[in-house]
């Protein structure tokens, strides 16, 4: 049985906080125009769960909108923002995390999403380049 993830963690966040995000970009062979487009960015990501349990997590900038829908422990295709299809799967672990796994080929790149009160700690993790981005909760 699969844990469940607390209702209070739904909802809708937006980036406040950015370190080294250009860095793990480069890692993970995202091109220098679109990271210098991404680096301008400031998403607002929404979480929740849709009629047939699906995770949603949906990524909202001024460029583009993006979907990732997924089941936990489910290996399952995602279709990055820079155009690549990879491989992920996503665990929730310590009652206040969602690991994510994602395989690039050779490279296993992992993002550690972090609830805690009105925030997300995301930290981004290729090879030993890390990203933290720190999103903060929308009143609704």
């Amino acid at each position: 049985m699969l844990p469940e993830i607390p209702e209070k963690f739904y909802g809708k966040y937006k980036l406040a906080t950015s370190e080294n995000f250009d860095s793990f970009l480069k890692e993970i062979g995202v091109g220098l125009m679109k990271r210098k487009l991404a680096n301008t960015t400031y998403p607002t990501v929404e979480f929740f769960k849709d009629q047939n349990e699906n995770l949603i997590f949906k990524s909202h900038t001024v460029i583009k909108t993006s979907e990732t829908r997924f089941k936990l422990g489910e290996e399952f295709d995602e279709d990055r923002l820079d155009g690549k299809r990879v491989k992920s799967v996503v665990e929730f672990v310590d009652g206040n995390q969602l690991i994510q796994t994602q395989r690039d080929g050779d490279m296993e790149i992992k993002y550690i999403r972090e609830f805690n009160g009105d925030q997300i700690k995301v930290t981004s993790i290729a090879n030993d380049v890390k990203c933290l981005r720190i999103y903060q909760r929308v009143p609704e």
